[in-house]
Order: structure tokens, then C-alpha cells, then sequence
């Protein structure tokens, strides 16, 4: 693996200094603390020194990036950007920095959380003299440019003092616990966990599935809404959909209003995990863990344990594990879908595999419902996308009457069919219909996309009744005559409410998909 490769799969805690946003690897963070009100002096002279933390008996030199000489400064003019004295305000914070037993402090202006890029760009000079910026990165949530430190040069700068670390605990360190953009402490990304609060309630996840930290997720009503999916939220170009880990774990719900949250990564995509409020990261080296009962809650399989965090009380740790193995979690980080000028999560064509799902799903597979016509259900894991009907697309003149054009979405070409013209029922207006992205292999291989027009999206839902006699039609098997009247009728209830089951046919739109290209049909088809 490439050094670059390696540096995007790790964790970066994100801090501002200035105007700048500086990421630093979590393994190099031992621990981050408020900043006091004055700084004891030290007797050296050095670029960037602003003197000594007094942090539990050990002396640890502290450096202002913006301070420092030009050709070491994060800004292009060398200047500080702080005015004298300014530099050491309770509402700034010290990241204290580990590396080979040595400690050197690193003042920053807030924390910005934690993220794992997907790549990184190296940072150079000409002449090939050192930066204490090795690489940048692009902060999906935000757009803005992450300056990663290279932290090996900031313990080499000439004459810069560093301290040899003595006698570390591996307990909680700091104070300041709740002050807005304080993290108290990091640890070393191996055993640390996120602490946050949802409601009353206060959690632990580990920070090992964390993608990174949204400071306000704007929740939109969506048709993915259902049971602990409260909707979707703008990430990196992307609507990404919105759960509430408290409906999921049978504590109750969240107000989705002016929230934080924590985008989990997926083997297929990203899930927004919803919270009120990130409180720190620890390392759990020394914190007492203690088991749960054997409770009945609905979701006690997404309870793991709980951590006593000394002079912070306890907090419920959340089964990562299980969350991954959620089914509707699963099949909702499938469901990614990219704005026209976003950076797509996974493009068309890279589709999961179906007999994986299929080996995965249990015996009440998920379904989206949807309207062409009339209701219908199809297995959610059949749908790569779900998209609002694009605004520019090409029609084409000549050709099937049942082809409506063609649009480009994420550098793929999809043609486009009315599913109603398909089944031969009234159309509804293009301005509110969605599309349903669909693969032409139904295993999931490396076939064409399709996009198939619907009247409107209903929900997600759980089938409780299957017809073990399935309606066939007579034509050929792989025919698009089979695939449109080849049906089995279920009963589907939402999920997470009291609804009454209702009876669909269920469709299959990857036998659709297949038997439209390319497309061979001579007689309408009739239902």
C-alpha cells in the first residue's frame, strides 16, 4: 500500500487555526485541553513558541502555527493572524501531540471533529524544502481544504523544545467537559470511542465505523422515511439518508431540529447516525465497562454495554456490529443519491452483490412501494438509486413509443422508460415523477443501467404474507411480457408503525431491466 493510501485510511481529528482547518492523525493526538489563561514562559526563543502548559506536573512547550516563519506558516504571508496576547483565551484549546515518548502542545482556535478522507493530494516544494503540511484533502461535509500536518516535521523544527513524556495515565484528562468545541481526549484511534448525547440520553460509539463528524444535520422529509430513518441530509454533494439510533435501540426519538451527526460508513455507502450533541472522544484504556441485563427492549441486540467514564457518569455503548447488519440500514446506504454537481458515493454499474443480498436478507425482505398506475412493491435491493426526475434530458424523435429519452448521470447514459406506458396505464406528470435506477443484470454484475419513471414513492416496507402460488403468465421466461405480468402478491406493512397490512403484487424490476435491453417489443402488452 502507497504512503498516500495509507494516510487516507486514517482517522484525522480536524482543528481550525486561523482560517485554516489542519487535520492531524488521531494515533498522533494523545489528548486535547483548554487552553489557560496565561501560558508560563519558557527561556527559549523560538518561531512559534508561546510558551509552557502546565498540564498535570509536566511541562509542555506550546506552539502557534500562525506565528511561526514564513516558510514554515500555514497562511502564504507569514503573518499570525493573531494579535499579542490573544493567542491563549479559555475558548481555545491545546492539542497535545505524541510522538516516539515526546510531547509538544499545539494551540488551535476550535475542534472540528473527526473524518476519514477518501484521498489525499500531496503538498511540495520546487526547491524540496520541508513543509509542516505532507498532504491536503477535501472535507467532503464542508468542501473546504484540510491542511494535514505533517507531525514528524513539527518535532524536527530547530530549536523548538519537546519534553519527554513521564508516567501517562490512561484515564480521562482535561476539564471543560460540554464546553462547545472542546474534545477532552483522543487516545490513539485503536480503542477510542465517540461519547455523545441524543435527547437524555448518552451514548458511545466506537470510532472505528465513524466516517466523520457533521456539526448540523438539516433533516428533509423523503420518501426513505420509516421506522428509526427519519429522512435525508445534504453530505459531500449526496442526499444521504438520517436515522435516529434511539428509535433504533428502543429509547425513544429525537427532535430532528438543528442536530448534529455522525456519518457510519457501510460496506455500500454511508448512514447519518442522528445525536444531539458530541461531548468528547476517550480511549477506553482504563474506563470501567459494565454489562447489561438481560432487558427486553426491542433493540437490546444494539446495546452493547455500558462505560463508566470517571467524573463524566455513564454512557450506553452501541453494538457497531449489529448497526452494520441491520437490513434496512444496509439497504439505505445503498441509497446515496448525488446531486447533479456532487462527487458520487458509488457509481452506477458498481452494484452490490444480489446473491450476497440475497444470502444476507431474512425471511421478511425490505421493500420499497411505489405508484405506476397503481401500488406496487419491489425488493429495495433491486434499486440502485431513487432520483427526482431530471430537470434536462434528451428525447428521442424516432424509436419505441415507449423509450422516453435519455439523461447523463454521473458520466453513464440511462435511458429512460414510463413504466405506466410499460404496463399501459394513465401517465402522470414528469415534474413529479422519481426515477428508480435499476440494473439490467439482476445479479447484480456489470450491466447497463435503466431508469424507470413511477408516479410517486410510498415507503419501506416488511412483507408478512407471501402468496406461495405466484401468477404466471405463460410467456417466455426472460420475455419483457413475463417480466411485466409475472407477479406474486404480498402484504406489506410499514415499518415502525401500527399501519394495517395492505396486499401489492410484488414486481421485479431487474427482470425488467434485463428484458428492456435491448429493447424488442412488437405488440403492446396488456394487463
Amino acid at each position: 500500500m502507497s504512503e498516500s493510501a495509507d494516510l487516507a485510511s486514517t482517522t484525522y481529528g480536524l482543528f481550525a487555526t486561523g482560517e485554516a482547518c489542519v487535520g492531524v492523525p488521531l494515533s498522533d493526538v494523545r489528548e486535547v485541553t483548554p487552553c489557560p489563561d496565561k501560558l508560563e514562559v519558557l527561556p527559549a526563543n523560538a518561531p512559534g513558541l508561546l510558551g509552557a502548559l502546565n498540564l498535570r506536573g509536566q511541562v509542555i512547550p506550546v506552539l502557534d502555527l500562525l506565528r511561526m516563519r514564513p516558510e514554515h506558516a500555514l497562511g502564504a504571508d507569514g503573518s499570525s493572524g493573531r494579535e499579542p496576547g490573544d493567542g491563549h483565551t479559555p475558548r481555545r484549546v491545546i492539542v497535545v501531540l505524541l510522538r516516539e515518548r515526546q510531547l509538544l502542545g499545539l494551540i488551535v482556535d476550535s475542534v472540528h471533529g473527526v473524518t476519514t478522507p477518501p484521498r489525499l493530494t500531496r503538498m511540495g516544494t520546487p526547491d524540496g524544502q520541508g513543509l509542516l503540511v505532507s498532504h491536503t484533502f477535501t472535507r467532503a461535509e464542508t468542501g473546504g481544504i484540510v491542511s494535514v500536518l505533517d507531525v514528524a516535521a513539527m518535532f524536527a523544527l530547530p530549536g523548538v523544545p519537546v519534553v519527554q513524556e513521564e508516567g501517562r495515565a490512561d484515564g480521562l484528562f482535561g476539564a471543560g467537559a460540554g464546553e462547545p468545541g472542546s474534545v477532552l481526549h483522543v487516545g490513539t484511534g485503536q480503542n477510542s470511542m465517540l461519547l455523545v448525547r441524543c435527547a437524555e440520553h448518552r451514548l458511545a460509539i466506537s470510532i472505528e465505523s465513524v466516517h466523520t463528524i457533521l456539526p448540523r444535520v438539516k433533516v428533509r422529509s423523503s420518501p426513505l422515511r420509516h421506522g428509526s430513518c427519519k429522512g435525508v441530509a445534504d453530505y459531500g454533494g449526496a442526499e444521504i439518508p438520517v436515522f435516529d439510533p434511539l428509535e433504533l435501540a428502543g429509547l425513544g426519538s429525537l427532535n430532528n431540529e438543528d442536530a448534529e451527526g455522525v456519518a457510519i460508513r457501510f460496506r455500500d455507502g454511508l448512514v447519518v447516525m442522528l445525536l444531539s450533541e458530541v461531548l468528547e472522544l476517550i480511549n477506553t484504556g482504563s474506563v470501567e465497562t459494565m454489562a447489561l441485563p438481560a432487558i427486553q427492549v426491542p433493540g437490546r441486540r444494539y446495546l452493547e454495554n455500558v462505560l463508566r467514564v470517571p467524573g463524566h457518569g455513564d454512557f450506553l455503548t452501541l453494538a457497531v456490529g449489529s448497526m452494520l447488519e441491520h437490513d434496512d440500514l444496509k439497504a439505505l446506504s445503498r441509497l446515496n443519491t448525488p446531486h447533479d454537481s456532487g462527487v458520487p458515493a458509488q457509481r452506477l454499474g458498481e452494484i452490490s452483490d444480489a446473491d450476497t443480498w440475497t444470502r444476507e436478507a431474512k425471511t421478511s425482505e425490505t421493500y420499497l412501494t411505489f405508484s405506476a398506475g397503481r401500488d406496487m412493491a419491489v425488493p429495495l435491493r433491486q434499486v440502485v438509486e431513487i432520483l427526482e426526475f431530471p430537470e434536462r434530458y434528451s428525447v428521442l424523435e424516432a424509436g419505441h413509443e415507449k423509450v422516453l429519452g435519455l439523461f447523463t448521470h454521473r458520466d453513464t447514459v440511462v435511458p429512460l422508460y414510463r413504466l405506466t406506458r410499460l404496463l399501459e396505464v394513465p401517465d402522470s406528470p414528469l415534474e413529479s415523477s422519481y426515477v428508480l435506477i435499476v440494473s439490467t443484470d439482476p445479479e447484480g454484475g456489470s450491466g447497463q443501467v435503466v431508469g424507470l419513471v413511477v408516479h410517486a414513492l410510498r415507503a419501506i416496507e416488511k412483507a408478512v404474507w407471501e402468496d406461495p402460488d405466484p401468477k404466471r403468465s405463460g410467456h417466455p421466461a426472460g420475455s419483457l411480457e413475463a417480466a411485466l405480468l409475472d407477479f406474486t402478491m404480498m402484504r406489506v406493512a410499514p415499518i415502525g408503525t401500527a399501519d394495517e397490512p395492505r396486499m401489492l403484487p410484488r414486481v421485479d424490476l431487474s427482470a425488467i431491466g434485463s428484458a428492456l435491453v435491448p429493447l424488442d417489443i412488437e405488440e403492446p402488452v396488456s394487463v
